[in-house]
């Protein structure tokens, strides 16, 4: 992993002029790894930074409020990468002196449209089991009073299927919505995929989907170690594995 120089982060986004941030990028290697939220962002996130001269990041705060924006506007994406997002970005790159800047961000899922445009980097679709996907948010806040930020403002596009039927859907079929919205909409792009299961149970999946890609190498000693450390995983799910679904419950996923 990199060490990081004593420098404050703030102190670097000053200093930097847009003809500096845009020479920064331009000789960099970057790549995104998208997807939806509880897919094993973190864990790749910390997994990659493993990987001498990568600077992998996961979530960035202000990304929460762009996802929703640009969920409802595409054409916001560019403008949110061309501002201060871009100066994040050259900071960091500067900061760890990385010859490979990364972000596994569920957040910039989607921005792909955006992410080609602005800065056309390696770009990949991370994908995990749905049945896991579904069961880790709704023991969390997903489609509840306490997410209005968020999810609380997310439903179906007008093309949607699910536009009319909305308001009847319980909080399960919604959040069956939401990962099979996210991921039917990222296999339009075309992106190569990562497969969650696939890239903990073998090491040359992991290879195949991951390091070939981007030209990097990672022993196999490494990836065992970084695969048996649980990264924000849910403490407690509060809500069954498929295996004790209800018929119903199963009929709902399936048939989303």
């Amino acid at each position: 992993m990199l060490k990081l120089p004593e420098l404050p982060i703030q102190r670097i986004l000053l200093a930097l002029t847009p003809g500096r941030i845009s020479a920064i990028i331009t000789n960099s290697k970057l790549f995104f790894i998208v997807g939806m939220g509880r897919s094993g962002t973190k864990f790749f996130t910390d997994l990659l930074n493993q990987v001498d001269q990568i600077a992998s990041f996961h979530e960035t705060r202000s990304d929460y409020d762009a996802l929703v924006e640009v969920y409802w506007d595409p054409a916001k994406g560019i403008s949110y990468l061309s501002g201060s997002r871009e100066r994040l970005i050259a900071a960091r790159i500067l900061r760890t002196n990385c010859r490979i800047y990364g972000e596994v961000n569920s957040l910039l899922r989607h921005h792909v449209d955006a992410l080609r445009q602005r800065w056309n980097p390696i770009l990949f679709h991370l994908v995990r089991d749905g049945r896991s996907v579904v069961r880790s948010m709704m023991g969390r806040r997903a489609f509840t009073p306490e997410d209005q930020n968020h999810t609380g403002r997310i439903k179906p596009l007008e093309s949607d299927p699910y536009y009319t039927r909305w308001d009847e859907m319980s909080r399960f079929e919604r959040v069956c919505w939401y990962w099979a919205m996210t991921n039917e909409k990222l296999c339009q792009y075309k992106l190569p995929v990562i497969r969650f299961e696939d890239t903990i149970h073998s090491y040359y999946l992991f290879l195949d989907q991951v390091c070939n890609p981007l030209g990097i190498h990672l022993s196999e000693e490494t990836w065992r170690n970084e695969i048996q450390i649980p990264k924000n995983f849910s403490p407690s799910y509060g809500f069954a594995e498929w295996k004790d679904w209800t018929g119903e419950q199963k009929r709902q996923f399936v048939n989303i």
